[in-house]
């Protein structure tokens, strides 16, 4: 038996919507791996910066920061639940559903890997697919088994937010493959990183298993993918988790303009505990943010009623080939044997170029929608993963939709 993945005119607006503006805080918050030269305080951000540097610092670390892989872990959980509940209607067996997913996870891993070597050192594809295959595992057991998940992680997520708060006590001043001084230099430095990463990312990635989780449960209840049924349970979640997000972001968002070198709180204790609190809250405003994008996308983007949204979602279902994409725009412009602006701009010029280039990606998935045809990359993970429909039957699905768009 074979299960295809669901046809593009048959996607849910809303997961999709919220996948494309997450990518641009995912750009924002990834320039600390592309800046070097300057030392690390808080959140990875450099000391001495100017006025409009520690102005873009403080908005990234208010939405951007903590705020974006939580949201993109659990819409990357929601459709490992919706091939779980697909796969339950087509009445395929627990075992062949969980081999499906290790084929795909692995293709996944595969590509995260050569982005991770040649391209960059904070990919977190690699990531996605080991902890995306025991999410895939815990979705055969049943919902509870995965909020229990999801509540176990919280702590090894939390953790992240402490080595972020804490950064600056090490004396960092950037990842050492952005300030390689050849390509080759820099393949060999992410190489050692990356096979690192793959070997220890069971433990250490295990955080992820918190969003994750939380979307595959979610995606059992067709939450995101049915707005209006659920709007009484998506209004008060986007209110409360965004609020929520927003003020767990302010005390270690105040560190970073107030004590930037931490002359004042130096303690690694205090510095650590608001770090927590920014990564914990980072979580509950994915959240919100999640049941935002699902009501805006039943309210303005059905029908292609706004543009925006529309092109926004056409990103969303691109997001693989724009994330990578990102990454090749900033490997040929920040890195010392380039234009090396890794060292010659700070955060705002860095996140201009970032901001500009998910603009790019965005404009190019709205034209690429138009065309009926996936994203590059994720035609390659469908071909490989086994789970591109025959042409015919792709024929047959796309004639003959319906759905939301």
């Amino acid at each position: 038996m074979s299960v295809g993945s669901v046809p593009l005119a048959q996607r849910a607006a809303g997961p999709d919507l919220a996948r494309g503006a997450a990518l641009l805080g995912i750009g924002l918050a990834n320039t600390v791996g592309w800046l070097h030269g300057d030392r690390w305080t808080v959140l990875l951000k450099q000391t001495h910066t100017s006025a409009a540097d520690r102005t873009v610092d403080v908005l990234v670390a208010l939405l951007a920061d903590n705020r974006g892989f939580p949201l993109f872990a659990l819409l990357f959980g929601y459709g490992i639940g919706i091939m779980h509940r697909r796969s339950l209607a087509a009445g395929e067996r627990p075992g062949r559903f969980a081999l499906r997913m290790l084929r795909r996870f692995t293709v996944l891993g595969a590509i995260g890997m050569l982005h991770a070597v040649l391209l960059f050192s904070g990919d977190i594809l690699v990531s996605y697919a080991v902890i995306g295959t025991a999410c895939a595992l815990l979705a055969t057991r049943g919902r509870l088994a995965l909020l229990l998940a999801a509540m176990v992680c919280l702590a090894p997520l939390g953790l992240w937010g402490w080595v972020d708060a804490t950064i600056a006590l090490g004396g960092g001043d950037g990842y050492a493959s952005a300030a390689a001084g050849s390509w080759g230099e820099g393949v060999s430095l992410r190489a050692h990183e990356a096979l690192r990463s793959l070997a220890f990312a069971p433990v250490e990635q295990i955080g992820l298993l918190a969003p994750m989780a939380l979307g595959a449960a979610a995606a059992s209840l067709r939450m995101l993918e049915l707005p209006r049924e659920n709007a009484d349970l998506l209004r008060p979640l986007a209110r409360w988790g965004l609020l929520v997000g927003l003020v767990g972001a302010v005390p270690l968002t105040a560190v970073l303009v107030l004590d930037p070198g931490q002359e004042v709180l130096g303690d690694e204790v205090v510095l650590g505990t608001l770090g927590v609190l920014h990564q914990v809250s980072g979580l509950a405003g994915a959240v919100g943010a999640a049941a935002l994008y699902a009501l805006l996308a039943d309210r303005w983007g059905r029908g292609g009623r706004s543009r925006a949204l529309t092109a926004l979602t056409a990103l969303g279902a691109t997001a693989l080939s724009a994330y990578v994409a990102q990454s090749l725009a900033a490997s040929l412009l920040f890195p010392p044997y380039t234009l090396d602006l890794g060292a010659r701009l700070g955060s705002a010029g860095a996140s201009a170029i970032m901001a500009l280039t998910w603009l790019v990606t965005l404009l190019a998935a709205a034209a690429w929608r138009r065309t009926g045809r996936r994203g590059p990359l994720e035609a390659v993970l469908r071909r490989l993963a086994g789970s591109a429909a025959p042409a015919g039957a792709r024929r047959s699905a796309e004639a003959s939709s319906v759905g939301p768009r």
